[in-house]
């Protein structure tokens, strides 16, 4: 395969020169990151966590591209290992690199999809991950998947298998570090970019004081990422499976998401039906939870008609964003998980099964 890289007479000066400058570029990337991190955001009202996230995910793969940068060049200018421990190392940092770049443009994604008309309506973990990714367009999945494979495994192709020398060694740390020089020269533009975003989404009448929390605002954010990924019963009356009809609607409400959730339910017993609210119950909770909004609180308040009774049965369940991730570590299940839940008002039609 074709060098794009000259080859040198002297490594040795050139890791030294690449020690010292990963080292001061690492330096003001931790500034920088340390500020927009702790204070950069505290003005923001809206998507305050969407967006530190990213800024963290950014993170995570430029300081892993600097240290590769500090590693490599300590080794190769003060130790004398051999080609295929090289190798192995450098795989290591590859894949790992993979992963965090993958996760920062998965994370980049979402917010491209819940602020246009792209969406995202795969349940499966991996196969959403990945549609994020996909909704940042076909120009920009080949710039992320080829910057992976030039930076890491381009320079794989100089030597003999499960080795690496010098010179490619050469080839990935100058690809670092000027992958990390453009990283750095966007993140103050990136800023302010979300800055402006942030103030054009306040209208006048939003800036409240500090003790008076509004999330009026995230709540219609969380609605539309909702139906974006699927959920039509936010929008119109749907059958499924477990429901012969079903309907979400978000009141007003300026403290917590609050979703009314009415249900008929027709030949089923007591049983069958409390599963079918648990199930339900149990993914629309741990959908919130992964959802990057403002909003901590969630209430699932459902009216349950069953067969030809004229009454509605109530089911109302209230949980924290901190409750449900602590749970869903604990319980797989969905009726282990609901029964665990601290603050739930059921129906006595419901209780005790």
């Amino acid at each position: 395969m074709f060098d794009i890289f000259k080859n040198l007479n002297d490594y040795s000066k050139y890791f030294e020169n690449q020690l010292n400058l990963s080292g001061t570029i690492l330096g003001l990337i931790v500034a920088t990151s340390t500020f927009i991190l702790q204070s950069g955001f505290s003005s923001f009202q809206f998507s305050r966590s969407m967006f530190l996230k990213y800024y963290v995910q950014q993170s995570k793969f430029v300081f892993l591209s600097l240290a590769y940068n500090i590693i490599f060049s300590l080794l190769l200018l003060y130790f004398n290992i051999s080609a295929t421990v090289l190798f192995s190392i450098h795989l290591l940092f590859a894949l790992t690199f993979t992963k965090y770049f993958l996760d920062f443009y998965s994370h980049k994604g979402y917010i491209v999809t819940i602020n246009s008309s792209k969406y995202n309506p795969y349940k499966n973990h991996l196969a959403k991950y990945f549609r994020y990714i996909s909704n940042l367009g076909l120009l920009q999945n080949i710039l992320i998947y080829g910057t992976i494979y030039f930076i890491f495994f381009y320079p794989l192709h100089f030597n003999g298998a499960y080795k690496l020398n010098e010179h490619q060694v050469f080839m990935t740390t100058v690809s670092c570090f000027g992958f990390s020089i453009l990283v750095l020269i966007r993140i103050i533009p990136q800023f302010f970019l979300f800055s402006e975003q942030e103030y054009k989404s306040k209208a006048k009448n939003e800036l409240k004081d500090d003790l008076d929390i509004d999330v009026s605002k995230e709540n219609k954010i969380l609605k539309d990422i909702l139906i974006k990924n699927g959920r039509k019963e936010l929008q119109e009356v749907i059958k499924t499976p477990k429901f012969n009809s079903l309907m979400v609607y978000m009141p007003e409400n300026k403290r917590e998401a609050f979703f009314v959730i009415d249900v008929e339910i027709t030949n089923k017993t007591v049983f069958e039906i409390v599963n079918s609210i648990q199930e339900y119950s149990f993914a629309f909770f741990v959908e919130l939870s992964s959802i990057h909004v403002d909003v901590n609180n969630y209430v699932l308040s459902y009216f349950v008609k069953v067969d030809n009774e004229n009454k509605t049965r109530s089911y109302f369940l209230r949980a924290s964003r901190t409750e449900i991730e602590r749970l869903k570590q604990k319980y797989s299940n969905p009726k282990d998980f609901i029964e665990h839940l601290p603050n739930k008002v059921i129906d006595e039609l419901f209780r005790n099964l």
